[in-house]
């Protein structure tokens, strides 16, 4: 006997003729016929279900030869258990070596289905026409395919993973440079504060001694003034209260009075006080944030939408700050404020 007719008698044996598939937990009915278990019950339970009484209570009948058959006889067979856990472990007794219609080896490859077929399947009206190779030498040709596609998935993948690595050293490479320039902006801007905090004292400190020289002036001619006040409201005082005595009386003596009236002039202050003080506010690169925000927030050439400005708004208005178009649009004094949008 050929060793493709012995597989198939082996898988016959093997097989469950419910499930048509190999045998699990195999149970023996008191006919002698072979069933999964699980089958057999499944079987049973259906035939429950139909009308008409069974001859035998408890009794059901053998799918195979109807005979009827108690289910508390059913008998495990471990022999044939053992059977279909080898069927199903060998090779040359996997169901897919056979074909599932014919139940005749697949010893044909169809190049137009791109399958294997029987025999019979080859001579039927579906595969007549078809490009029809041996199954072994369809394997010789895709394995050799499968190789070529097996080395060149390789390359790729060697190639990817160059790739990663060169991205991956890539972005480590930045980001080390980026946390350096991080690091050298805080540091810059520290130095920045530091230096404005003592320009900062200085300017106060500068402002003091100006406000406290001025007010020393002022407070000078304040005191001056009011002395000068004073003298005027004495000989007012004499002149008025000359002119209330009688005739003779108020001629007499009026050379003196005239004398101190005529030598009497108002002593205005030596110098006019400042309209602004002499310190300015002079914060370095000061006019250069300014011009970054003003080219920053000013509207785009050829739109007037105000929402282009943005929400925070500049003092004095950008159409007046850079209409000079030069440093001189912008103010010297530092007498300017803008507002820096958050």
């Amino acid at each position: 006997m050929e060793a493709v007719e012995l597989a198939r008698k082996l898988q016959e044996e093997a097989t469950c003729s419910i499930c048509l598939d190999y045998f699990t937990d195999p149970v023996m009915t008191a006919c002698g016929h072979n069933f999964c278990r699980a089958c057999i019950q499944l079987s049973w339970e259906k035939a429950r279900g139909k009308k008409g009484r069974r001859k035998q209570k408890g009794s059901f009948p053998c799918p195979e030869c109807r005979a009827m058959s108690p289910q508390r006889n059913l008998l495990p067979n471990r022999l044939l258990t053992k059977v279909a856990e080898m069927a199903r472990q060998h090779p040359g007794l996997q169901k897919q070596d056979l074909c599932q219609e014919h139940q005749e080896p697949l010893k044909l490859f169809c190049q137009e289905d791109q399958s294997p077929i029987c025999v019979v399947c080859r001579e039927s009206r579906e595969h007549r026409l078809h490009r029809v190779l041996p199954a072994e030498e369809a394997v010789q040709g895709y394995k050799l395919k499968l190789e070529e596609d097996t080395e060149y998935l390789r390359e790729q993948i060697t190639r990817t993973g160059n790739l990663q690595a060169r991205e991956e050293q890539s972005l480590a490479e930045w980001q080390g440079k980026v946390k350096e320039r991080r690091e050298r902006i805080v540091l810059e801007f520290e130095k920045m504060n530091l230096y404005l905090v003592e320009e900062e004292q200085r300017l106060l400190r500068a402002l003091e001694r100006e406000e406290e020289e001025t007010a020393s002036r002022l407070r000078e001619s304040v005191a001056c003034l009011d002395r000068q006040g004073h003298s005027l409201e004495l000989l007012l005082l004499q002149l008025e209260e000359r002119s209330a005595h009688g005739p003779l009386q108020m001629l007499q003596d009026m050379k003196e009075p005239l004398s101190r009236k005529n030598n009497v002039s108002v002593q205005c202050p030596e110098v006019a006080p400042p309209t602004r003080p002499r310190t300015v506010c002079r914060v370095p690169g000061q006019i250069e944030v300014l011009r970054g925000f003003l080219g920053k927030w000013a509207p785009r050439a050829g739109t007037s939408d105000p929402g282009s400005l943005g929400d925070a708004p500049l003092h004095p208005p950008a159409s007046e700050a850079i209409s000079g178009g030069g440093a001189s649009a912008l103010p010297d004094d530092g007498d300017w404020l803008f507002t820096v949008p958050s």
